[in-house]
């Protein structure tokens, strides 16, 4: 399966994503402000998009090199993951994920002390996965891949955005994974429910991989 992530795709990468988005949150999944944005994209991508009267040409560029940029991102995660599971097939079963958070303390904040309470937590770790292995779609082959882990990354990035009436007027994206939408998808991917970040997870994987022009 290695073959077919991107070339540009490294272990040190995913590490540094892992890294930072676990920093992120702290008990009860409440942001830590003091960790600053991960930035998805490239200088390069930012300053086109940041560039006055675009072209058509410069708008497909900034989308199909954004697109790009979540792939390499989450080729990367694979890599990591690969690495520290042992799984090089870069298809991921939920004991490959629970291996995973294990040996990266990637959630340990909220694995508890008390003994009754940890089938409580492993019900919710595996509603995680299956959320993200599915990308928020109700069933699915219950494997994580790196098609799932980037519509995972374009789900984080996904914000709301609203009218002077705080009415919901569609998502923007900026290439920036906050503190706040960490924290905030960090506990709905725990919740046994059809919530915003399932839609979210449905809309990036149909941006990514079906809505393709």
């Amino acid at each position: 399966m290695g073959e077919n992530l991107s070339a540009y795709a490294n272990y040190e990468l995913g590490e540094a994503f892992f890294e930072i988005i676990n920093k992120m949150v702290v008990m009860d999944g409440i942001p830590f402000s003091k960790i600053g944005d991960f930035e998805i994209v490239s200088p390069s991508w930012r300053k086109l998009a940041d560039k006055q009267d675009k072209t058509p040409e410069d708008i497909k560029k900034i989308d199909s090199d954004y697109k790009m940029e979540i792939r390499d991102l989450a080729d990367s995660c694979m890599i990591y993951m690969a690495a520290k599971t042992g799984n090089k097939t870069y298809q991921f079963t939920l004991d490959d994920y629970k291996k995973f958070l294990s040996l990266t303390n990637s959630d340990k904040f909220a694995i508890p002390n008390d003994k009754s309470e940890i089938e409580n937590y492993n019900k919710k770790i595996e509603t995680q996965f299956k959320k993200i292995a599915n990308h928020g779609e109700e069933s699915g082959d219950n494997l994580i891949d790196n098609k799932d882990f980037a519509a995972f990354i374009y789900a984080l990035d996904l914000k709301s955005e609203h009218d002077e009436n705080n009415k919901f007027t569609g998502f923007i994206l900026n290439g920036k994974i906050t503190p706040m939408n960490y924290a905030m998808a960090y506990r709905e991917l725990k919740e046994d429910s059809d919530n915003m970040i399932s839609f979210k997870l449905r809309q990036a994987y149909k941006n990514l991989f079906v809505n393709v022009s």
